[in-house]
Parts: structure tokens; C-alpha cells; sequence
């Protein structure tokens, strides 16, 4: 699409989890050719500003080959021209860690906020420049607990729930406030879950799960709210905030999503939005088996593969533990044109038990799901009462909501 002759173009995409891996494997590849999709977009669509809300990296301690490719992008954006980057700090970020080099980012163009300012007028960024502004953004990352309240001791669940979505509402009340005597369109980025949206296996829940907000926070003053941590692209009010959702599939869970980045064109009269498809640069999918149909369903497999090799993940229900299943499936799929990069053994559905893990998941598993992992616990171990299982889950996300603190930096 043409850029119209008064807009200022700016490109939405979020959770790009530099460094990441699956099953082990690295996503390297998968990262190199969406970057350098990305940097062909910029040009070809004419964009001013490309924003980043949040989880740049996959974790606070990203691998160096992460860090040295997410500058690598920063200098080429800036050789492409006067292209601005824009960062917000997502809950896989260290905060400290993507602000450590913000005198240099800001000689490139960049605007780097890992943590929230205090000062409201402070989180807003004014493009492209203060003098004659065309759109004002305000900048607000990950909000971690203590962010944005103090805790009590005894709190309900309810009571955090309550005191985390006002805490969280009052940080965009405050920056619409600031936005008072400017007469150009305004934007809010953000990383944090919108109830009534749709996850995946690869999200990390936020705060135990208790961070959830309506979509109603957000002020009336922002025409557009530019979301990351959901890595589906979807809208929880038809359009107003969006998430881009991740460039690339980070979990065989998404396997079947379209992934796409956003074009904001901000004119004087409002912003207008569309979505721009990224191609599909590896192939992942779910095959689900019996045990008996397993030994057909892999030998006629056949998956088109894009450019690079297809990963498959193959569930199988019914396998009795001690089967070697993974040895076995490994062996079928030999000399095929796809690799298997897991196998998970499924409970039948008139199998009784279970384990805290599944066979086939993994430390990172854990990672991305403690709190699902932590259910399963409560099970094993027979806590059938729902207030007790209720206190439990609070104690446990406020330990969550503390790993996370130290984690991003937080001082």
C-alpha cells in the first residue's frame, strides 16, 4: 500500500525473542531472514519509525550472538536513512541490559525504554522530533509488580487482581494527562496480557497470572495502543490496541498462525492501520497419532517445506511409558525431508494419573509455564480444596513476580 502524502508511517512488531530456541535448536536462521525481511520493508513502504513493544531477547542474559545481531539491525536501519527505532522492555528483557547502551542508540536514531519513567511527561516520545511533532508515543514497558503498587500482607487474590489493574490503568491516565496542549495524534505501546485474548504454549504467564487487564484501561486520547507479549496477532476491541504478535512461531503451538507486522499511518485527522503478512521461513508442525496408526501416519508424512528444513512435533496418545518411544519415531522418520524435533506421549482417555512433566516436555517447559507446572503440583500432591489451592497460586506468583523483578533488572 502507498504511503499517503501527509503520514507519518510507523511499523508495529513486538517479541522477536532474540536467542530463543526449540527442543535445543536454534532459531538463528529463522531471526537472520525475518530481519532482513524486516529492513526490506522499511524501505519499500517508506516507513519513519519501527517499534519494538517489547521482548526483544529471550531472556535478561541473552546469548552475545543475540545482542550482536539486535545492533546489527540498529546500524542498518540507521544506513537505510532516517528511519527511528522504537523499544519498549518486554518481561523477557532486562531492563538494565537494554538500557545500557542508550548514549549510543540515541546517536542512532533509537529510543531504548527498558524500564517505566517515573516522570509522565517523561515516558513521552514526541516523532520525529519536539520541535514540529506529527504523532506522540507514549512509552510503557513490561510493568512489574513493584512498578506499579505496594504490597500488603494477607492480600486476596482478588484484592492483587484489583490492585494490579489500577496500578497498571493509572500509568496510561497519567500519560494521556501529560499529553495536555498537544494537538497531534497519540499512540501507547505496552507489554502485558489483555483478558479475553488468545495464548500460546510459548508466553510466560506475567505475575502468576493476576496482571490480566480489560482493554478499557487504555485512555480514549490514543488512537492506536501498539501491544506485545501475546504472540497471536489479535485486537481486544476491534481494532484500537493490537498485537503484532511474534515474527516467527516460537512454539509448535502457533505452528498454524498467520504471522504479520502492523503499518500505522498517523495523519493529522487520526491513524489508520494494516497488517503486512511475514513469510513463513521454517515450517512447524503438530502431527497427532495413536500408538497404532503411529508406524503409517509418519511413513506417509510429506510437509512442503519453506526455506529451511520443516520441524515436526509428534504426539502420539496411547504409547505405555518405557516404550522408547522417541528412539522409535526417530527411526521412521529417517531419511524423510522434515525433522522431528520432539515426540510427547499423551495420556489415553481412559488413562488415569500423571506426572508434573509430561514425557517429551522439558526445562523449558518450566520456564514458560511455572504456573502450569505449579497446578500440576497441586494435583500430584492432592490439594483439592479451592481456598487453599487459591492461597497457594498467589504465594507462588508473587515468587514468579520476584524471579521476574531480579531477572529484568529491577533495582
Amino acid at each position: 500500500m502507498s504511503k499517503p502524502s501527509d503520514s507519518y508511517r510507523i511499523l508495529h512488531t513486538a517479541d522477536w525473542h532474540l536467542g530463543k530456541t526449540l527442543e535445543g535448536q536454534t532459531r538463528e536462521d529463522e531471526h537472520d531472514l525475518f530481519l532482513a525481511w524486516l529492513l526490506d520493508r522499511v524501505s519499500e513502504l517508506e516507513v519513519d519509525a519501527v517499534l519494538v513493544a517489547g521482548d526483544v531477547f529471550d531472556s535478561g542474559m541473552p546469548p552475545q550472538t543475540a545482542v550482536h545481531r539486535y545492533f546489527e539491525f540498529v546500524s542498518k536501519l540507521r544506513e537505510r536513512g532516517e528511519c527511528k527505532l522504537v523499544v519498549i522492555g518486554g518481561n523477557h528483557d532486562s531492563a538494565n541490559q537494554l538500557e545500557a547502551p542508550v548514549p549510543v542508540l540515541e546517536c542512532l536514531g533509537a529510543r531504548v525504554d527498558g524500564r517505566v519513567k517515573e516522570d509522565p511527561k517523561e515516558r513521552i516520545l514526541l516523532l520525529p522530533d519536539s520541535e514540529k511533532p506529527r504523532v506522540a508515543v507514549a512509552m510503557v514497558p513490561f510493568l512489574r509488580d513493584a512498578d506499579i503498587r505496594k504490597g500488603r500482607a494477607g492480600e486476596t487474590p482478588d484484592e492483587i487482581r484489583k490492585s494490579l489493574a489500577e496500578g497498571i490503568k493509572k500509568k496510561y491516565e497519567e500519560c494521556a494527562q501529560a499529553l495536555d496542549g498537544l494537538s497531534c495524534p497519540a499512540l501507547a505501546t505496552g507489554h502485558l496480557t489483555v483478558t479475553g485474548m488468545r495464548s500460546s504454549d510459548s508466553e510466560r504467564a506475567i505475575i502468576g497470572g493476576l496482571g490480566d487487564v480489560s482493554h478499557k484501561v487504555f485512555p480514549e486520547r490514543f488512537g492506536y495502543v501498539a501491544l506485545g507479549h501475546l504472540h497471536r496477532p489479535q485486537s481486544p476491541d476491534e481494532g484500537r490496541a493490537r498485537y503484532s504478535g511474534s515474527p516467527i512461531p516460537l512454539s509448535f503451538s502457533e505452528a498454524k498462525d498467520e504471522k504479520e507486522v502492523r503499518i500505522l499511518d498517523v495523519a493529522p485527522d487520526g491513524i489508520q492501520d494494516f497488517s503486512v503478512s511475514i513469510p513463513q521461513f521454517r515450517n512447524l508442525v503438530q502431527l497427532k497419532v495413536s500408538f497404532d496408526e503411529l508406524e503409517a501416519r509418519i511413513k506417509e508424512f510429506s510437509e512442503d517445506t519453506a526455506d529451511l528444513t520443516t520441524w515436526v512435533e509428534v504426539v502420539v496418545e496411547g504409547a505405555v511409558f518405557g516404550d522408547e518411544l522417541s528412539s522409535r519415531v526417530r527411526e521412521l522418520a529417517e531419511g524423510k525431508d522434515f525433522e522431528i524435533l520432539k515426540v510427547v506421549r499423551v495420556k489415553a482417555e481412559n488413562e488415569e494419573g500423571g506426572a508434573v512433566l509430561a514425557e517429551g516436555e522439558d526445562y523449558e517447559f518450566v520456564l514458560d509455564h511455572p504456573d502450569q507446572v505449579f497446578e500440576r503440583l497441586l494435583d500430584q500432591k492432592e490439594v483439592t480444596d479451592q481456598a487453599e489451592r487459591e492461597r497457594l497460586k498467589v504465594l507462588f506468583g508473587q515468587v514468579v513476580g520476584l524471579v521476574e523483578q531480579a531477572e529484568g533488572g529491577a533495582e
